[in-house]
């Protein structure tokens, strides 16, 4: 009996020393000037959910709540010995009405609070990208390319490399079978990991494709191939999804359209980062 009481003795000692050192280490943690400078700042970063907004068929994507991982972020700047904004750790919640819920929509604009525009590029057959290549590398933006089967089985090798440049490459319904749409999706999911995949709203053939396979529809607003830098000054402020046609016109006006964009406040960006919510 004596032998009893003396092991829950040295079990209640020990729990009780782990109950004071962990007790301590909080109080030392809380004093510390990195805390210190989370706790006070914290707020700044935190921010609530926005709903996504639904319009019969279509839809806008919301944006999800953001809240700081106090313990994470800790950790993070108390390995780099002091207090950095860009070492927050978050938690993340899916608004209540969201996009994930509403594959079946098209996707016509992005959350305007996110002050991001996506220039969107439709290539088919035998398009060649060498001169768009160039000018959006030159001012470091990232955009997304929808290209139809034949497209995508002639360029494999660019394909790979445009994703590897973090731009978008995505599925343009046009005129192809079931069998094709599989492929490409597998290809896009399985081989280059991208973990979304948008299709191209060209008319409701194939769109049941899409939504059987998770994916998501975006039906951008379609800029005048004549006019494409007057077309984007009148209407960039209203659309943020943008699709531009590659013709000779487009060459020459889409560096002032980049820099016009720019000049507004937007950021250009591909459509994981722009609609993902």
């Amino acid at each position: 009996m004596k032998k009893t009481f003396q092991i829950i003795g040295l079990i209640s000692l020990i729990t009780f020393s782990f109950f004071i050192t962990e007790k301590t280490a909080m109080v030392v943690n809380n004093m510390d000037d990195i805390m210190i400078n989370i706790k006070t700042n914290m707020n700044n970063y935190n921010r609530d959910s926005v709903d996504a907004t639904i319009d019969e068929n279509t839809i806008i994507p919301g944006i999800s709540s953001r809240q700081v991982n106090i313990k994470k972020s800790y950790k993070n700047m108390k390995i780099n010995g002091y207090y950095d904004d860009k070492l927050y750790v978050y938690d993340y919640k899916f608004p209540s009405v969201s996009l994930q819920d509403n594959k079946e929509k098209y996707i016509i604009n992005g959350n305007k609070k996110k002050r991001m525009v996506s220039l969107i590029f439709l290539l088919k057959g035998s398009d060649n990208i060498d001169n768009i290549l160039t000018i959006i590398n030159n001012y470091n933006i990232k955009v997304t390319f929808f290209v139809d089967y034949v497209w995508f089985t002639n360029n494999s090798n660019l394909v790979n490399e445009l994703i590897k440049q973090k731009h978008n490459v995505e599925i343009f319904m046009n005129d192809y079978s079931d069998s094709s749409f599989e492929w490409m999706d597998m290809v896009l999911k399985n081989v280059h990991k991208q973990n979304y995949v948008f299709c191209y709203y060209n008319d409701s053939k194939n769109i049941d494709n899409c939504t059987t396979n998770g994916d998501y529809i975006v039906k951008p607003y379609n800029i005048s191939s004549k006019t494409p830098l007057l077309d984007i000054k009148k209407n960039v402020d209203n659309y943020n999804l943008l699709t531009l046609e590659n013709t000779s016109i487009l060459k020459k006006e889409l560096s002032t359209i980049i820099i016009y964009i720019k000049s507004k406040g937007y950021t250009l960006t591909n459509l994981d980062e722009h609609l993902i919510e």
